[in-house]
């Protein structure tokens, strides 16, 4: 089962990579999370890509049909999904796996040429073993422009920390986020969740600033009675500082893990959240994090690292909890389609006990045929954790279609 799973993802790639011809122009309007379309790019006649300048970029029209966005005096419409479909091997277990961890679908577009929206619906983990996916509100959330360097979003988005979790999963360099980024979101300080937000880049995109207030995920404010409750509402913030390439205007997590062979660019970031009085079915605590990234890329290379730390402070008797965690990924683009990956990183779910961390370490490759928009990934990871005296390993092959 193992090669017949393994030669249909394959053989799935080697039919995709022939038959998309890299003659044609293409431009590439993603919104998975930003506010605008970020990036224009064409593809020449000789395979490479490139970004269209912003005064060269097509404008629609008002009141007048544009492709797939349907436009009117009152409001436009751009519709979008994502398709990934993975092939996974667990060693440790000898299970084998073929499923579609993320199913998005998506619309996005302007109120009166006034505000912007976006909204998107997900369906994760179809046909994987031991999971009952469901179909949930994955982002929704209107804005307003105050000035180009200040906008106001509400409803349900990202909040502003951790550059891994700002990455769209379409743009990943590889195929999952890290395990630190894991234990953010199962506390709610990571990933969806609703609050207000400002933010903006000024200075012509040499900085970046985003801070907002939410409703805790899994310990909520507001909404209705459940057994993980919280006192207050959670402040989060997050700067940034791009020292070569400028960030792009008006963008709000935008990052990607790989540009593609594309541009120079130098960013560091910091970010922190606070969550007071948070409460499950026996215990009361405060939680504090904070964390610090940077990212590089010149040509076909690209480092990317990331430290998180968070600190559980019980308000009864119970010893405090502090959570550390990091990653190191690195990629290499060749002939312009493939890129080589590799990542190391390393979680302590808890300081204050010796021998109960994690250190997982990946090797990939990624092939670009449309850029992230249609791509296949492939990872294997060496896990090692407690109690486990030798490492374990777990094969993935993704394939992914993003419009």
């Amino acid at each position: 089962m193992f090669c017949r799973g393994a030669m249909s993802v394959l053989c799935l790639t080697v039919a995709l990579f022939v038959a998309v011809s890299p003659v044609q122009a293409v431009s590439a309007a993603d919104a998975t999370h930003g506010v605008v379309c970020e990036e224009w790019i064409e593809v020449a006649q000789d395979g490479s890509e490139h970004e269209v300048p912003a005064r060269s970029r097509p404008t629609p029209a008002r009141g007048a049909p544009n492709g797939s966005i349907a436009d009117s005096k009152a409001a436009t419409f751009q519709p979008g999904f994502r398709l990934q479909t993975r092939y996974a091997y667990d060693g440790a277990k000898g299970k084998h796996d073929l499923f579609i961890p993320r199913l998005r679908l998506k619309a996005k577009g302007q109120l009166f040429h006034v505000f912007r929206y976006y909204v998107e619906f997900r369906v994760d983990n179809v046909a994987q073993s031991g999971k009952d996916p469901k179909a949930q509100l994955e982002n929704t959330w209107i804005e307003y422009s105050v000035t180009p360097d200040l906008a106001l979003r509400a409803g349900l988005f990202d909040v502003p920390f951790s550059r891994n979790a700002l990455t769209s999963d379409s743009k990943l360099l590889l195929m999952d986020r890290s395990l630190i980024k894991d234990a953010l979101t199962s506390l709610g300080l990571a990933d969806n969740t609703i609050g207000l937000l400002s933010y903006g880049r000024p200075f012509g995109g040499r900085f970046e600033y985003s801070a907002g207030i939410f409703n805790n995920e899994k310990f909520r404010k507001i909404g209705a009675p459940a057994a993980n409750r919280s006192g207050y509402l959670m402040p989060a913030g997050r700067v940034a500082f791009h020292f070569l390439d400028r960030a792009p205007s008006g963008g709000y997590a935008d990052y990607q893990s790989s540009y593609v062979g594309r541009g120079k660019k130098l960013s560091v970031g910091a970010n922190s959240v606070y969550l007071s009085k948070a409460r499950d079915h026996s215990n009361e605590f405060n939680v504090f994090a904070w964390g610090t990234d940077v990212f590089f890329s010149a040509g076909p290379f690209t480092l990317e690292a990331e430290y998180d730390c968070l600190r559980k402070h019980f308000l009864n008797a119970n010893p405090n909890i502090r959570t550390d965690g990091w990653y190191v990924q690195t990629g290499y683009l060749v002939w312009r389609r493939l890129e080589f990956t590799a990542r190391h990183q390393q979680l302590d779910p808890n300081a204050f006990v010796a021998g109960n961390g994690l250190r997982w370490t990946s090797v990939g490759l990624n092939i670009y045929i449309r850029g992230h928009n249609l791509k296949a990934q492939l990872d294997y990871t060496f896990r090692r954790g407690p109690g486990q005296p030798a490492r374990t390993g777990v094969l993935q092959m993704q394939m992914q279609a993003d419009y």
